[in-house]
């Protein structure tokens, strides 16, 4: 096979209302169907979509599906993680008003960019918005946030991530760029790190309670796996936090959480080492601890994640 081509010239010519990243690692079942998704938008205003391939080898590689939509290409030899094409991505299509982001697995439904960018138009304070979601899993869907919404409170998403894929969101080039985002953060937290560094700037955050995306959910997701998870959200609170100007206590409040949260699971899974290990924490340090409880309490009783 022919190594691929990079078509990613002229971009910063183009008056685009809104750039969209679509990082590709090993994407060829889902990706046609996600770039449909794209171009089958009820959306009149001009758009550039630049596909990032990040490693997959040659043999793999989606160049022709991307031949067939009028999409920059850009293929890199060295997997580096989606948080690097991501920046990549946005880098090359910095001159949009709007950023997005979508996995190469998931699906926006026909009005996603039109009722998305009306929240940013109207609200210049915005840093994001975040849509609703359908969990897709098996040729089955259910809502994502049904009984419970997500908190996008800077203080609240220190504390967990109620996001859960950055293909439900909208982002304004201008928060994009405060928020300086640079380096790599690999297993699945990147996206929670843009959001904390864009709020982290002033900006807020809205959601969108309407069903906007499609989300697939599959055994090779980014967040099937629990325990690389938190230590890619690990590595955002040690590495990150006092970077963002967040305090140490924040960073206590985040491992209370983990302990909290890994103490109910191993309840109810019967996992008594995952039980012990939370308890180890909780008794470490019983202010962050409580802390936690009281999070959950409160999101409980006022109806979030």
């Amino acid at each position: 096979m022919r190594r691929p081509t990079t078509r990613a010239c002229g971009l910063r010519e183009m008056d685009n209302v809104v750039g969209i990243v679509v990082p590709v690692y090993y994407g060829r079942r889902y990706l046609r169907q996600t770039l449909e998704s794209i171009f089958g938008q009820d959306f009149p205003r001009s758009f550039s979509v630049v596909v990032v391939e990040d490693g997959t080898p040659l043999s793999d590689c989606s160049e022709d599906i991307c031949r067939d939509f009028p999409v920059s290409y850009v293929y890199r030899s060295e997997n580096r993680g989606v948080m690097a094409s991501r920046l990549e991505g946005a880098n090359l299509l910095s001159d949009s008003e709007y950023l997005a982001f979508l996995d190469q697995d998931d699906q926006w439904q026909r009005n996603f960019l039109s009722r998305m960018t009306e929240y940013l138009d109207e609200d210049p304070a915005l840093g994001l918005v975040v849509c609703n979601a359908r969990l897709i899993e098996d040729g089955h869907g259910q809502t994502l946030y049904d009984k419970r919404i997500p908190s996008l409170l800077l203080d609240d998403l220190k504390v967990a991530n109620q996001i859960i894929s950055p293909s439900q969101a909208l982002l304004r080039t201008v928060a994009w760029k405060a928020a300086g985002l640079a380096g790599e953060v690999r297993g699945g937290a990147d996206d929670w790190l843009m959001w904390l560094a864009i709020l982290a700037k002033g900006y807020r955050a809205q959601y969108a309670k309407e069903l906007l995306l499609d989300y697939r959910i599959h055994a090779s997701g980014a967040h099937n796996d629990r325990h690389k998870m938190i230590q890619s959200e690990r590595h955002v609170v040690d590495q990150w936090f006092l970077k963002l100007g967040f305090a140490q206590a924040d960073q206590r409040r985040f491992y209370g959480r983990v302990a909290f949260d890994g103490l109910v699971e191993g309840l109810r899974a019967h996992n008594w080492s995952l039980m012990l290990q939370s308890m180890g924490q909780g008794i470490r340090d019983p202010w962050a601890f409580n802390a936690a409880v009281q999070f959950r309490r409160r999101h409980k009783a006022q109806g979030l994640v």
